[in-house]
């Protein structure tokens, strides 16, 4: 079983993006951090105001010979020491801090007994490692993604590849590209990406065993650092893999209102299921603020699917549609029948995001 990856537009990319489970979400970053809001409790504030006041005191107080007393002023000065010197600080983490260094490798990577070269590979050009293997990529005009690979692309064996970075703040895209096994389009599947540090990244595969044409693209955006280059670097591997990765079946129930107000439309797509799709169907009962609704659901014209993957939909008039009260939010239940077993899975469903089912029994 395979994890079900979405495409994603090249022109979409924003530099920052993360990858979760084989999926890719851009717009967020490759390193998650948690940041708390600054704040007094309730005891706090107190100790804080008296202190405050028993500063105020001490202030209106002349010293005596020998004393030590530290002024308004003098506190307002060492407040603004400390401010700037927080400033700086914070501002360090957004200034480049220049080109990678490839011998900083981190470990676990390998280390090259033969170094190739594909074209004519520029300094800020993507490095590919695996095993005793590096690979030096010439970058390829910004058009190549959408035109395939070319005959004369370097190969490399490996579930696991190794990618070099060399300019601070780009960030790594990487798409696994397969035949067109059931006539309705390539089989576009995205590996894992992990940032390892140091410029390197870490590209695991997610998808069967099988020879897939790996598009590399590495770039700046939004999030380059002050004084970072801008650009990017792009070009393709002949990868192959031996091992396939076995991930959990998952699934999506979408529920789209129009508004035109021409009823709606059910959609539940399956991805990567081990088990006999022919002649699966299902039934979704949704329930609304005014009433009930059940559909038949089933594989629609439009629907082309990638093996172990299924898609059942169907729509809903506007008179139907009016029987729920027109809500923006649903309680549903659906029932799957498939390979002769029966799967039901309940829960809220909105008409701006999907649900994702939990079944009973899981899954196959």
């Amino acid at each position: 079983m395979i994890d079900h990856m979405r495409q994603v537009n090249l022109h979409d990319f924003h530099g920052v993006f993360t990858v979760i489970s084989g999926r890719r979400q851009w717009g967020s970053v490759i390193s998650v951090q948690d940041h708390e809001s600054a704040g007094f409790r309730q005891t706090d504030r107190r100790h804080a105001r008296n202190a405050s006041s028993d500063q105020n005191r001490r202030d209106t107080v002349s010293p005596r010979p020998g004393d030590t007393t530290m002024t308004h002023r003098t506190t307002r000065q060492t407040a603004a020491v400390v401010t700037l010197t927080a400033g700086s600080i914070a501002l360090a983490g957004c200034i480049s801090l220049g080109p990678k260094i490839i011998d900083n490798a981190p470990a676990g990577v390998p280390h090259p007994t033969s170094t190739k070269s594909a074209g004519t590979p520029s300094e800020d050009d993507l490095i590919v490692r695996t095993a005793g293997t590096e690979l030096r990529l010439g970058s390829l005009p910004d058009e190549a993604g959408g035109e395939g690979m070319p005959d004369d692309t370097p190969a490399l064996t490996g579930d696991d590849l190794y990618v070099f970075v060399r300019q601070d703040g780009w960030m790594l895209f990487a798409e696994q590209r397969g035949g067109d096994v059931a006539g309705c389009g390539l089989d576009q599947r995205e590996p894992a990406i992990s940032s390892l540090g140091d410029g390197w990244w870490k590209v695991s595969n997610r998808s069967y065993a099988d020879t897939y044409a790996l598009w590399l693209y590495a770039g700046s955006g939004p999030g380059l650092p002050i004084g970072g280059t801008v650009g990017s670097s792009q070009a393709y591997v002949k990868w192959t893999i031996e091992t396939t990765f076995d991930a959990p079946a998952i699934s999506a129930l979408d529920v789209t209102t129009y508004g035109d107000a021409k009823g709606l439309s059910l959609t539940l797509s399956l991805f990567d299921v081990e088990a006999p799709l022919a002649g699966a169907t299902a039934t979704v009962t949704l329930l609304g603020p005014d009433g009930g609704l059940d559909t038949e659901l089933t594989v629609p014209d439009w629907a082309c699917d990638q093996p172990g993957d299924l898609t059942l939909a169907a729509r809903a008039t506007e008179d139907q549609l009016a029987t729920l009260g027109d809500p923006d939010e649903f309680d549903y239940t659906v029932e799957l029948r498939m390979g002769g077993v029966t799967y039901t899975a309940s829960g809220p469903v909105t008409t701006s995001a999907s649900a994702e089912p939990v079944w009973t029994p899981a899954l196959p």
